[in-house]
C-alpha cells in the first residue's frame, strides 16, 4: 500500500487522504499460470469512502516481472485510470 504525500497533495490540489493498494493477481490457464495487476484506490473525503480499482489479466507469465512492473507503479504512484496507458507503455520499453 502506498498513500499520497504532502507534495502529491499539494501537486494535485487534493486535501484529503488517498491510498493506493497494488496487487498481482494470478489465473491459471491450461498449461500455466498468466499473472496480472489490479489496483486500487480509496478516497476518504470527510465520513466518506470512495473506491475505485482497475484490473488487467494476462500481463506475462512470469510473476518475476508482473512484481517489477508493480514496483515501478507503486514508485510513480500509478491510479487505477493511468494503468492502462503506464502498462503499455512499461511493456513497449521491454
Amino acid at each position: 500500500m502506498t498513500y499520497f504525500d504532502e507534495n502529491d497533495l499539494k501537486e494535485t490540489k487534493i486535501n484529503h487522504r488517498v491510498e493506493l493498494e497494488y496487487y498481482r493477481t494470478k489465473k491459471n490457464t491450461k498449461d500455466d499460470f498468466k499473472y496480472g495487476i489490479e489496483i486500487r484506490k480509496k478516497e476518504y473525503i470527510n465520513d466518506i469512502i470512495t473506491e475505485e480499482s482497475n484490473n488487467i489479466e494476462n500481463i506475462s507469465n512470469s510473476s518475476d516481472k508482473v512484481i517489477e512492473i508493480i514496483s515501478t507503479l507503486k514508485k510513480y504512484k500509478v491510479t487505477p485510470i493511468g494503468l492502462n496507458d503506464v502498462l503499455e507503455d512499461l511493456l513497449k520499453e521491454n
